[in-house]
């Protein structure tokens, strides 16, 4: 038994343009954000990559980036467990003074890393639950959560993290989920070719 899941981080945020840190608050795609899931979904057209089941967290921005991967018609379905960590006091603020705030303010309403590990396994677990062989399933979600899923329960170690509509290609045999590749064809993908400057 054969499982392929796609997990995709959402397109660029209007949090993630002006550098704030979004965990559980959300903001919506930039035009930017937009051409990247765009370019996501073409790569997956020209390869030949359709999806047999879709899920996504409840946040707007992974939701808005499913339906422009997988269209009006594709039914899924919304996911709590799928979520974005919580970053508690520090959410909504300047990413680049992170450090600065980790260190004079602490880290005690941050979501735990384990948690979040935990949390995003239980939502994976769900959807391996009602797959089928030989399913391409498309899951949409967060940077930081699916990337502590990954290296801590698919075998991706070495995994350095999501840009913007990049997506990680895992396999499952229903139990068991591992971690085989991640793709980015929005690479390539600048904001001059959305104003034409």
């Amino acid at each position: 038994m054969t499982i392929n899941l796609y997990l995709v981080r959402h397109g660029q945020t209007l949090f993630n343009k002006e550098h704030r840190m979004q965990g559980s608050c959300d903001s919506a795609l930039t035009p930017l954000g937009i051409k990247q899931i765009e370019a996501t979904r073409d790569y997956f057209a020209q390869n030949g990559i359709s999806f047999d089941r879709a899920y996504c967290s409840t946040q707007e921005r992974a939701s808005d980036t499913l339906e422009i991967i997988a269209g009006p018609e594709m039914k899924y379905d919304r996911l709590k467990e799928l979520k974005e960590k919580d970053y508690g006091i520090y959410e909504g603020r300047n990413i680049l003074l992170w450090p600065l705030f980790r260190r004079f303010i602490g880290s005690s309403t941050i979501e735990d890393d384990r948690e979040v590990t935990e949390r995003m396994e239980r939502g994976m677990n769900l959807i391996l639950r009602d797959a089928q062989d030989g399913e391409n399933i498309l899951v949409v979600g967060h940077g930081d959560s699916m990337c502590h899923y990954i290296r801590e329960r698919a075998g991706g170690a070495k995994f350095t993290g999501f840009h913007n509509a990049e997506f990680a290609l895992l396999k499952s045999d229903g139990n068991d989920v591992e971690y085989e590749e991640n793709v980015w064809p929005a690479k390539n993908v600048r904001i001059d070719q959305i104003t034409g400057n």
